[in-house]
């Protein structure tokens, strides 16, 4: 069996349990994780994906740095890498940091671009943190010419890359997907007026849309309660902004998948708030929309990024223009009072989920994607 070493700055925040997921999933290829750090999060504590702390080693930590500060890489202080068939950075900064390192080695590079990699265009000094800067300064130029291989999570995102100078033929769009042995639909009991938002509390995931939004729908005389969960630097002003505009409001930081699955199937409504902003920013793809209708949970969102290729428009949810709040309490309304029309639309919406976003079979696709690599690193020359 052929080994994937996949590269995450941490292991592993709340908001990326998708890398876990799919490492777990591979079936023709044996997955470890290297990392730059561990961090405590509730989906992590079962792993059975071996995960190599680089800051935990004196050693690798010295090639960490040699790695970010002069992009020197020595294989010898990494043997996971060595012993590896390829390497998949996941984030678009963290592949241009481990590209000279997979290129000392001798290993195909992968990289996936999850959203504001691909997406942002403002002045790179903004993001902070120096490989930060460095990638949106130049990196992105830069592995658009490296022999190295890119995946994009959406179509949206593809067009992106492409925009910025990624070769066609070295993109390749690949849907994560999901797992149906735990987000499934089963006949459970739904809370009135529940809706849910995952997310993480920061500008562009549009929560002062969503709250405004459901504050009409409760003036309007519709029970609603609001459940977001999520973490991150507007978690305080967003909390205070809900409490004050809404008649019952709850927040979760960090829930297991095994949690958000139940709160998802406790939910009458998934709202999805995420718009773009000035600089580019825009949500790439939106797998917790998946979560939500793999349970049978109808979804209302704005028509932003790649947002639309996880929804069918009128069958599992409903897509109203990017801050359009009138469009959006309007459209939660009508599935929170229209029994009928609610009933068609959670019926729908799994079957949607296991005929295209199966991870089972996402995951065995991209496992195919790897071997492809493989092939090509191996007839087109190392270098």
């Amino acid at each position: 069996m052929k080994k994937a070493v996949i590269y995450v700055e941490k292991f592993l925040p709340a908001s990326q349990a998708f890398v876990l997921n799919q490492a777990v999933a591979f079936r023709s290829f044996e997955a470890e994780i290297l990392a730059g750090s561990r961090i405590s999060s509730a989906h992590t504590k079962k792993s059975t994906v071996p995960v190599h702390d680089i800051r935990r080693s004196p050693i690798a930590r010295a090639g960490e740095l040699l790695l970010k500060i002069p992009q020197i890489g020595l294989p010898f202080l990494f043997p996971a890498i060595g012993k590896a068939d390829l390497v998949h950075a996941h984030f678009g900064k963290n592949g241009y940091v481990i590209g000279p390192l997979a290129r000392a080695a001798g290993k195909p590079l992968i990289t996936t671009f999850h959203g504001f990699d691909a997406t942002y265009r403002g002045d790179p000094k903004k993001p902070g943190g120096f490989n930060q800067v460095r990638f949106f300064a130049k990196g992105r130029s830069e592995m658009a010419g490296w022999n190295s291989w890119n995946i994009a999570v959406s179509d949206f995102i593809r067009d992106r890359l492409l925009a910025l100078g990624f070769p066609a033929e070295r993109v390749y769009r690949h849907h994560i997907g999901i797992d149906l042995d735990l987000f499934k639909m089963e006949p459970r009991p739904r809370k009135k007026g529940r809706v849910v938002s995952i997310a993480r509390f920061v500008d562009y995931k549009g929560h002062r849309f969503m709250i405004d939004a459901l504050s009409r729908v409760a003036a309007a005389g519709t029970p609603v309660e609001f459940v977001m969960v999520g973490q991150g630097p507007l978690k305080e002003e967003i909390e205070a902004l809900a409490r004050r505009s809404l008649p019952s409001v709850t927040i979760h930081e960090n829930l297991s998948q095994t949690e958000i699955r139940d709160l998802l199937a406790s939910a009458e409504l998934y709202l999805h708030g995420s718009v773009t902003l000035d600089n580019g920013h825009a949500e790439a793809f939106g797998l917790a929309n998946l979560e939500a209708e793999a349970v049978g949970t109808p979804v209302v969102a704005f028509r932003s990024g790649g947002v639309g290729e996880a929804i069918e428009e009128g069958k599992t949810g409903y897509l109203v223009e990017e801050r359009d709040v009138a469009g959006m309490a309007e459209a939660v309304g009508r599935l929170l009072n229209d029994q009928a029309l609610w009933t068609a639309f959670s019926a729908r919406a799994p079957l949607l989920v296991a005929e295209r976003f199966d991870l089972r079979r996402q995951t065995g696709t991209l496992e195919d994607y790897y071997s492809s690599v493989l092939d090509e690193f191996s007839s087109r020359g190392r270098t």
